[in-house]
């Protein structure tokens, strides 16, 4: 599975990740990650999940915002959004989960919110 990773942080008491990837379903799904210490033995997750059918979309979307940046990647629309979000990794846009999710709002991107918690006590 393909994953394009926007942030990787080590912190004094936990690590973040934020993370785009398709499911086995080929929704585009954008995951916030953190785990904490040791001592307190949690993992929490939060999932925004753009349903398959919405992904060329979001690609449209993508290439009107950074200029045409999806045009330039490859054929299949799959390998272009990707691409796309690299790009858009490497240059440093979207920090957090909470400005996907704006994004996709204010374009009018429908999409799925779920949070996962596992303690590990």
């Amino acid at each position: 599975m393909r994953e394009v990773v926007f942030v990787n942080g080590e912190f004094p008491h936990k690590a973040h990740t934020l993370t785009a990837s398709l499911n086995v379903d080929a929704d585009l799904v954008f995951d916030g990650g953190e785990v904490y210490s040791a001592e307190d033995g949690l993992e929490v997750d939060d999932y925004l999940t753009v349903r398959a059918e919405y992904k060329s979309r979001v690609l449209d979307l993508l290439g009107q915002a950074f200029n045409g940046i999806s045009d330039t990647c490859g054929e299949a629309e799959d390998e272009r959004l990707f691409c796309t979000l690299e790009r858009m990794a490497r240059s440093g846009h979207w920090r957090s989960l909470d400005e996907i999710e704006t994004w996709l709002m204010d374009r009018g991107v429908p999409f799925t919110k779920q949070k996962w918690v596992d303690i590990k006590q």
